[in-house]
């Protein structure tokens, strides 16, 4: 198991290393994320697993466990029955999803808390039992369900190689409606030497695209970085609830991004004022610089909390004569959409995308 520090507040209880080490304990006197609700878009999430008692809401699954002739968009809750039981958003049968929430919003009761013990987790499932997602435009109309269910975070935990048009609108339309979206820029094999493209949709510029780090604070080989790479966070060996009981092991950049989440959640409850945008600059601007390959550095949550960020100056609207010319031509939304994939090229999506 992973080493245990101690908090550095008020003689608490031992802390999991990684919620040390990213700076939660400091955060804790201003905020423990009260008030805010993390969509974890994921594998589903063990609502009933100690570390997270009471704080998993009932979520939703795009996951048709028993697919006929025609495919059923299921709910929590929708019908009690064998067939429906893992297709709750508050089921997890991998696993992912419930070692991610437990490492945002862990209470801690046995002494793993998360980065923001006092938020809520919106579970919403889209990875398989394989913690594959085949359709990346399901992933994003779950992105849009978790935005209009009250998320003020969202963590993806997942992504892949190829960009999807679906799935970046939904990331533009959760930037619209003042979200922040946490994403991992991907992970590698460990004999991969030559460089690899952060996934999408981490590569995406409004979203905060993090890799991970070990107990030194030194980039994880396995982790992907590079151009797009916002911030890093622990992302080896980190302690997170199993959701077959107990704790294990986690490494990937999966769990580095909940860690950002986390911390995202904390600023959030601490600024509740504060757009997206601010949220995101706090976060990047305190952080712990390190290597190149860090992004801004390793994410340092009590001193994002107590930044002072003032909201971005808001651009001038396009002349009338550009706007209508946009329209006309259908160039608004063909234009939107480069800007938001920073002018990369529409590629089709991969069949089958992993988590991260």
């Amino acid at each position: 198991m992973a080493l245990l520090l101690s908090a550095p507040v008020g003689g608490a209880a031992p802390v999991p290393w990684q919620v040390a080490a990213a700076g939660a304990p400091a955060a804790w006197a201003t905020a423990t994320g009260t008030g805010v609700v993390v969509a974890v878009i994921d594998s589903g999430v063990d609502a009933d697993h100690p570390d997270l008692a009471g704080a998993v809401l009932p979520g939703r699954s795009y996951v048709d466990v028993d697919p006929g002739a025609e495919p059923r968009l299921l709910a929590f809750g929708s019908e009690e029955s064998p067939v429906y039981e893992r297709a709750f958003g508050q089921a997890d049968p991998v696993g992912h999803g419930t070692a991610v929430a437990s490492l945002i919003a862990g209470r801690g009761a046995d002494g793993h808390p998360g980065m923001a013990p006092g938020a809520a987790i919106l579970p919403v499932r889209v990875l398989d039992d394989e913690n594959k997602y085949h359709d990346s435009a399901m992933v994003g109309a779950a992105v849009k369900w978790a935005v209009d269910n009250g998320a003020n975070v969202i963590n993806l935990s997942l992504g892949g190689h190829y960009e999807s048009a679906p799935f970046a609108e939904a990331i533009a339309y959760a930037e619209r409606n003042d979200v922040v979206v946490v994403a991992c820029t991907g992970n590698r094999g460990q004999d991969d030497t030559g460089e690899e493209e952060v996934w999408f949709p981490a590569r995406i510029d409004e979203v905060l695209a993090v890799t991970g780090t070990d107990e030194r604070g030194e980039h994880w080989r396995t982790a992907v970085t590079g151009a797009g790479t916002d911030l890093a966070a622990p992302g080896a060996d980190l302690s997170a609830a199993d959701a077959s009981g107990g704790h294990k092991t986690v490494t990937g950049t999966s769990f580095a991004s909940a860690i950002v989440a986390g911390a995202a959640a904390l600023v959030r409850s601490a600024h509740p004022d504060w757009s997206a945008d601010q949220v995101r600059r706090a976060l990047t601007s305190t952080a712990t610089p390190g290597s190149a390959d860090l992004g801004a550095g390793i994410v340092d949550a009590g001193a994002a909390v107590a930044a002072d960020v003032t909201p971005a100056e808001e651009s001038e609207p396009l002349p009338t004569i550009w706007s209508a010319a946009a329209t006309a031509a259908g160039g608004g939304l063909i234009g939107a959409t480069a800007l938001l994939l920073r002018g990369r090229r529409r590629l089709t999506v991969r069949a089958r995308t992993m988590a991260g």
